[in-house]
């Protein structure tokens, strides 16, 4: 009679504990107490982000917006619970994201359109390139929100934007350069959110310069290479494509001209898909360049002129 009496016991148990098991499966939790971890080493010296959009995805897909402080709070979602969550910083000005309704595995970032053009040569080289400003840094993270009705998460933000330092070392001349920007070609359009893959899409980026002891430098934030494949800790791993990757550089003379030199780095950039060094060297400025009667009468039209360039937004290429 025990024996019988135990075997019922456990029976109603196990029932019990496999219904609780598929109602959470279902129902997942309906608050969390969010913590943030930063993943900073590409960037170090970079500065915290200022807030973070959480968007919330119930289980017909549909997102809803909460805002958080970077060191992290409590969220209630609701009776509906959450499905899946996307995070990611929003303190960028030069960022766009896209495809927030489609699901967290289709939002995608870009950036903004360049605040001028190319030279004339070096868009010879790309025409099919648009050309953007570089984007801010950018974290995000696709957590597991788990099967609990209460959860604390502690979520692991990882970087999506990634820094090239580029330096023009020159041989000789450089006492005649006052000003100069730059431009690279073959960076990856866009960059998927959840895990940091990139299309095969390329743009080129034009930047500020500054003028450094003997040479030129530029930081130049960037998604990276194009095609990348994501890594399986979520983060993109690397990839090659046949894109071309050309460094401009555009300096201002004493004289008030200009001078355009144009690189392919394209072996530097293949082992380095997310940041890295870029460098040229044996830049020269002539005597006969500088001067103010030396003939030499390159193009400086838009120096002083910033350009827009219009970009299609609100649907990524993949």
């Amino acid at each position: 009679m025990e024996s019988k009496f135990f075997y019922i016991l456990m029976t109603m148990v196990c029932s019990l504990l496999a219904g609780c098991r598929e109602e959470l499966c279902y129902n997942h939790f309906g608050a969390a107490d969010i913590s943030f971890e930063w993943s900073a080493d590409d960037h170090p010296g970079a500065p915290s982000p200022e807030g973070i959009t959480v968007l919330v995805y119930d289980e017909s897909g549909r997102p809803t917006e909460v805002f958080l402080s970077p060191s992290g709070g409590s969220v209630n979602f609701g009776e509906g619970g959450a499905h899946s969550m996307l995070l990611y910083n929003n303190d960028t000005e030069s960022v766009i994201i896209s495809g927030e309704s489609h699901g967290p595995l289709e939002v995608c970032a870009t950036s903004t359109p360049g605040r001028r053009g190319v030279p004339a040569e070096f868009k010879e080289l790309h025409p099919d390139e648009p050309v953007l400003s570089p984007p801010d840094m950018l974290y995000a993270s696709i957590p597991d929100v788990g099967n609990h009705e209460t959860a604390g998460i502690p979520i692991d933000m990882k970087p999506l934007v990634f820094v090239y330092e580029v330096r023009y070392e020159f041989e000789y001349g450089f006492n005649r350069v006052t000003d100069a920007r730059g431009a690279i070609s073959g960076m990856s359009r866009w960059v998927y959110l959840y895990n940091g893959a990139t299309p095969t899409e390329a743009v080129t980026l034009v930047y500020d310069c500054k003028l450094d002891k003997g040479g030129i430098t530029a930081t130049v934030l960037s998604f990276g290479t194009p095609g990348r494949a994501p890594e399986p800790s979520g983060q993109g791993g690397t990839g090659r494509t046949s894109h071309r990757h050309t460094l401009n550089l555009e300096v201002e003379l004493t004289n008030g001209k200009t001078k355009e030199f144009n690189f392919d780095v394209t072996d530097q950039l293949v082992p380095q898909p997310k940041g890295g060094t870029i460098v040229v060297s044996n830049l020269r400025i002539e005597d006969n360049e500088s001067g103010s009667n030396s003939g030499f009468d390159p193009d400086i039209n838009d120096w002083d002129n910033d350009v827009e360039i219009d970009l299609p937004v609100g649907g990524q290429q993949k």
